[in-house]
């Protein structure tokens, strides 16, 4: 799948800017054909996602957020790993997220549809 998108990390540098850019739509638009297998679609997503994380291009990453959750749980003064290992965690969330977002609505709408009945208001 990778070396048929064309846009691996072996490809010339210049066209590193366009190669980003193409990886990060690719991943963005992708979503569970009809009647594809949702293990095939998880393969194909991580497979993306990895493309995208061999250009750097690293999504829910955001360390404002960790330092507001660390300080929630009572950690006023993170440390590095503290701050590496909920930032880790909040990607894999947000991963987790767009991927149940991506899948075939005839299939898994209604599990949507419970999740976002349980979130808080």
């Amino acid at each position: 799948m990778i070396k048929k998108l064309g846009y691996t990390c072996r490809t010339n540098d210049l066209n590193k800017s366009h190669n980003r850019a193409m990886a990060n739509l690719n991943l963005m638009n992708l979503h569970q054909d009809r009647f594809q297998d949702i293990q095939e679609f998880r393969d194909q997503y991580i497979a993306l996602n990895k493309v995208c994380s061999k250009w750097d291009l690293r999504f829910g990453r955001c360390k404002e957020c960790v330092l507001a959750i660390l300080k929630e749980e009572g950690i006023t003064e993170p440390s590095n790993q503290d701050i590496n290992k909920t930032l880790n965690k909040l990607e894999e969330e947000y991963h987790a997220i767009i991927f149940v977002y991506k899948t075939d609505r005839q299939i898994y709408g209604k599990y949507l549809q419970q999740v976002e009945n349980y979130l808080p208001q």
